[in-house]
C-alpha cells in the first residue's frame, strides 16, 4: 500500500521473542483458542501485512491474541488504535484481562513501572499513560521502542491541546528511565538508544516549559538533552535541541544569538538532514537576521527555507510534523515584523492560516493571536479585534501560556486606544477569561 509505514514494534517484539512470521501468526491462532474456545486462521502473510503496515488496524480477534501473546496492553504493539477498536476490546468479556495482560501470565513476567497522569487540557481531561519500564531484569530494544512511542504521544497532545503541564509529564518520564537504568542490565547498544530518548524528552520538555514561557526550566531541560545526545553520539538531536534555542533566543532578543545557534545546528547535520527540518532552521536563520535589522539575509534564508520545504518528501517524526507551508509563512510574518512590515507580516499570517493542518490547533490558536498583533500594528483595528474574537474562539480549548499572555497584552493594547471597533471584544475577553 503507498505510504504505508512499517511496524517497527512488532518487528522488535517478534525479533525480541524469536518469534519469524509463520511461528507468530502460530502463536495467535493458539492464543485466539484460549481466548475464544476457538482456533485462529491467522497466516504468516497476514502477519507480513502487519509488519508492513498494509494492515494499520488489526480485526478484533488478532488484536486480542496478540496483546496475550506477548503481554502488552493494545497501544505497546505498534498499530493504530481507533476509538471504535478501543471500545470493541474494552467490551469484550474478559476485557479489563485483555486491555491489562492476563493475570496468570503477569504474575510469571518481570515487574514493571507504571504512571499514569490526568491532564487538564483546559476543558478536557486527558488519560496519559507511558509506556511500562521493567524493574528489575534486562532492558531491551523493544522497551525503548515503546518509550518512543510515548513520546509521540506527548507531542500528539502538544499539537491539539498545547504543551502546559507537559514539561512535568516528560520530566517525571525521564527520571522513570533513569531509575530504570539504575536497576536494570542492558548492553551497549540498549544504553545509547536509552541516553537517545532521555535526550529527546528532554528536548520536548524544553520546548513545552518555553511555550509555557518558563524560560530558565526550558534552558535546564535544553542543556540536560545536550547532554544525553553527546552520550548518545547522536548530532542529529544535538541540531534539533539547538534548533529549539535558537527560537528560544530569538523570543529572548538575542539576535545575533539565534543565528548563531541555527548556523551550529545546520553545520553539524549538512550531510544527513531532513529537508523540513533544514526549512525549519532556515527559518530561524531568517528570524535572526530580521532582528538584527538585515532584510536581505532575511529574505534569502526565507527562500531557502521554502526550498528546502518543496524538497521534502519523507514522513517527518512527530516533534518535526509541524513544519509545513503555514509554519514557513509564519516565521515569515515574524520576520517582517520584526522589520516593520506589518502589511506585509498579516498577509504572510493569512495565507499560512489556510495551509495550516486542521490537528494542530494550538499553532491555530498562535497563529490567530499574532495575525491580530499584525493587523493592529497595520492600523487595521477592526480586522485585529475579528480575528482576536476567533483566538478568544480556541482559548478554552487550548492551553499554551506565552501566547495566552499575548492575547492579553493585546487585549490591553486595544483597551487603552479606547477605539470603537474595539469594546465589543474587550467586554467578551473579560467575560470569558474571568470564567
Amino acid at each position: 500500500m503507498p505510504g504505508a509505514q512499517p511496524n517497527q514494534v512488532l518487528k522488535v517484539l517478534m525479533d525480541e521473542h524469536g518469534l519469524n512470521a509463520r511461528k507468530l501468526a502460530d502463536a495467535i491462532n493458539s492464543a485466539e483458542e484460549s481466548l475464544f474456545g476457538r482456533p485462529g486462521n491467522a497466516t504468516d502473510r497476514q502477519v507480513r501485512r502487519f509488519l508492513s503496515g498494509e494492515t494499520e488496524t488489526p480485526h478484533l480477534h488478532y488484536f486480542a491474541a496478540m496483546m496475550r501473546v506477548f503481554q502488552l496492553q493494545a497501544d505497546q504493539l505498534g498499530f493504530t488504535i481507533t476509538a471504535a477498536r478501543s471500545r470493541q476490546l474494552a467490551s469484550l468479556g474478559d476485557g479489563p484481562t485483555l486491555l491489562e495482560g492476563h493475570p496468570a501470565d503477569r504474575q510469571e513476567s518481570a515487574p514493571v513501572l507504571r504512571r499514569e497522569f490526568v491532564l487538564a487540557a483546559t476543558g478536557n481531561l486527558l488519560n496519559f499513560a507511558f509506556a511500562p519500564l521493567p524493574a528489575s531484569g534486562r532492558i531491551g530494544m523493544s522497551d525503548v521502542a515503546r518509550i518512543r512511542s510515548s513520546i509521540d504521544k506527548l507531542h500528539a497532545v502538544d499539537d491539539a491541546y498545547g504543551g502546559d503541564q507537559l514539561a512535568d509529564v516528560a520530566e517525571s518520564y525521564v527520571g522513570q528511565i533513569e531509575d530504570a537504568m539504575g536497576r536494570c542490565l542492558y548492553g551497549p547498544n540498549v544504553e545509547k538508544a536509552l541516553y537517545k530518548v532521555i535526550g529527546e524528552l528532554n528536548a520536548s520538555a524544553g520546548w513545552f516549559a518555553f511555550d509555557s514561557d518558563d524560560q530558565p526550566r526550558a534552558t535546564r531541560a535544553f542543556d540536560a538533552g545536550l547532554r544525553a545526545a553527546l552520550l548518545a553520539g547522536d548530532r542529529m538531536l544535538q541540531a534539533r535541541i539547538w534548533s529549539y534555542m535558537s527560537r528560544q533566543s530569538w523570543e529572548l532578543g538575542r539576535a545575533m544569538e539565534t543565528v548563531t545557534i541555527a548556523r551550529a545546528a545546520l553545520d553539524a547535520t549538512r550531510n544527513g538532514r531532513d529537508h523540513r527540518f533544514s526549512a525549519l532552521l532556515h527559518g530561524r536563520l531568517a528570524l535572526g537576521y530580521a532582528a538584527s535589522g538585515e532584510a536581505s539575509r532575511c529574505a534569502n534564508a526565507l527562500a531557502r527555507a521554502e526550498t528546502c520545504l518543496d524538497r521534502a518528501t519523507e514522513t517527518p517524526p512527530a516533534w518535526l510534523a509541524f513544519v509545513g507551508p503555514g509554519e514557513i509563512l509564519g516565521a515569515a510574518a515574524m520576520a517582517h515584523m520584526n522589520l516593520e512590515q506589518p502589511d506585509r507580516a498579516a498577509d504572510q499570517e493569512e495565507q499560512g492560516m489556510t495551509l495550516l493542518d486542521p490537528r494542530f490547533r494550538r499553532n491555530r490558536f498562535a497563529k490567530l493571536v499574532h495575525l491580530s498583533e499584525c493587523h493592529l500594528a497595520a492600523k487595521r483595528p477592526e480586522q485585529a479585534v475579528a480575528t482576536a474574537d476567533q483566538a478568544v474562539d480556541l482559548y478554552a480549548h487550548v492551553n499554551c501560556p506565552r501566547w495566552a499572555v499575548r492575547l492579553e497584552r493585546f487585549r490591553t493594547n486595544v483597551a487603552r486606544a479606547g477605539l470603537p471597533e474595539t469594546e465589543a471584544f474587550v467586554e467578551r475577553y473579560d467575560e470569558m477569561t474571568a470564567s
